[in-house]
C-alpha cells in the first residue's frame, strides 16, 4: 500500500512537472521580437504618406518615408545617442545627440544642420537640468534668434503633470495641465495666459499595453515617459502621441477647441494574434467634414 501511494505521488509530480515544462516551453516558443512597426496615413479612404520603424535586436534602428527620407538611430547601452536624418539623396539633413545624468535622464540635446541645410538653418540646443520631481528646460537657438524657458513637472512614475512655457518676462505664457486615472491619461488642458484655448479627453480598453505598442520605451530607458517627452519639445524624432505613455490601450480621444469651436473625435481598434501580440491598430479621426485614418501593423521575427 505505502509502495502504491509513493507511486502514486510520483506520478502526479511527474504530471505537474510535464504541465511546467510545456508552460514553459509555450512561453519560450511564443517570444517574438519586434521587426517593423508600419504606419499608414489616409485622408477620405486616399493614401497620403507612410512610414516604417525598423527594430533589430530590440531597438529601433531605422525610419523610412514613402518620399525616401529616412532616419538613422544609433545607441550608447540603451539609451539612443545620435540621430542622422537623411532625404532621399542620402545628403546629412540634420544630426540629433543626446546626453544623459548617470540615472539615464535627458540632461542636454543638440541639434546641427548639415553641410546642405547650414546657410538656411542653425544649430538647437535643449539644456535640461533636475530639481527633484520638477525639471527646467531651455530651447536656444546658435544665432541667438529665439530662446524659450520651460518648466515641467513630473510624478515619480514619469508622468508629466504640468508644463509651463514662460515669456521674456518669466510669466506663464502657455501651459498644458494633465489629469491620470490608474496611471492612463484622461485629460490635457491647454491654456494661453490662463485662458482655456484646447481641452482633450481619452479613453481606454480595459487592457493593459504592450512594450510594442510603447515603442519610445526602446529608445529611452526606464525614464522613457520623461525622456520622451523632452525630445519631442524641440524637433523631436517622431509625432508625438500623449496618450502613449498611458499604461493601456487607448479606445477614443475628444478635442475641442475654444478659439475655433472645432471639435474632432478618433476612435480606435486591435487586432491581436493567438499570443495576445499586437499586430494591427486602426485609428479613424472625424474632423470638419474629413475623415482621417491611420493603419498601423507591428510585425515580428
Amino acid at each position: 500500500m505505502k509502495t502504491l501511494r509513493s507511486s502514486i505521488k510520483l506520478l502526479i509530480i511527474l504530471i505537474i512537472s510535464s504541465c511546467n515544462l510545456d508552460e514553459d516551453s509555450h512561453t519560450l516558443n511564443s517570444t517574438r521580437s519586434l521587426k517593423v512597426i508600419k504606419k499608414d496615413y489616409y485622408t477620405n479612404n486616399i493614401l497620403t504618406s507612410s512610414k516604417k520603424n525598423n527594430f533589430s535586436s530590440d531597438k529601433l534602428i531605422n525610419i523610412q518615408y514613402n518620399n525616401g527620407n529616412y532616419y538613422n538611430i544609433y545607441y550608447e547601452g540603451d539609451l539612443v545617442s545620435k540621430i542622422l536624418e537623411f532625404n532621399a539623396n542620402n545628403q546629412l539633413q540634420w544630426t540629433r545627440a543626446y546626453s544623459y545624468n548617470s540615472y539615464g535622464k535627458l540632461t542636454q540635446k543638440k541639434i546641427t544642420p548639415g553641410p546642405a541645410l547650414r546657410k538656411q538653418y542653425v544649430e538647437g540646443q535643449k539644456d535640461i537640468v533636475y530639481d527633484g520631481n520638477l525639471v527646467t528646460h531651455i530651447d536656444s537657438w546658435s544665432d541667438g534668434s529665439r530662446e524659450s524657458k520651460n518648466i515641467t513637472s513630473f510624478d515619480n512614475e514619469g508622468l508629466i503633470l504640468e508644463h509651463n512655457e514662460l515669456n521674456a518676462h518669466n510669466i506663464t505664457a502657455f501651459q498644458n495641465i494633465y489629469e491620470y486615472q490608474n496611471d492612463n491619461l484622461v485629460s490635457r488642458i491647454r491654456k494661453t495666459y490662463n485662458t482655456i484655448r484646447t481641452e482633450e479627453t481619452y479613453n481606454y480598453l480595459d487592457k493593459k499595453s504592450s512594450k510594442e505598442y510603447r515603442y519610445i520605451e526602446y529608445l529611452f530607458g526606464s525614464h522613457w515617459r520623461i525622456n520622451s517627452f523632452l525630445d519631442n519639445e524641440i524637433m523631436g524624432l517622431y509625432n508625438y502621441e500623449i496618450y502613449e505613455v498611458s499604461d493601456n490601450y487607448i479606445s477614443n480621444h475628444y478635442y475641442f477647441d475654444h478659439t475655433t469651436n472645432i471639435s474632432v473625435t478618433s476612435t480606435f481598434s486591435y487586432e491581436f494574434d493567438s499570443n495576445d501580440y499586437i499586430t494591427k491598430q486602426t485609428k479613424n479621426t472625424n474632423s470638419e467634414g474629413s475623415i482621417y485614418k491611420t493603419i498601423t501593423t507591428y510585425e515580428y521575427e
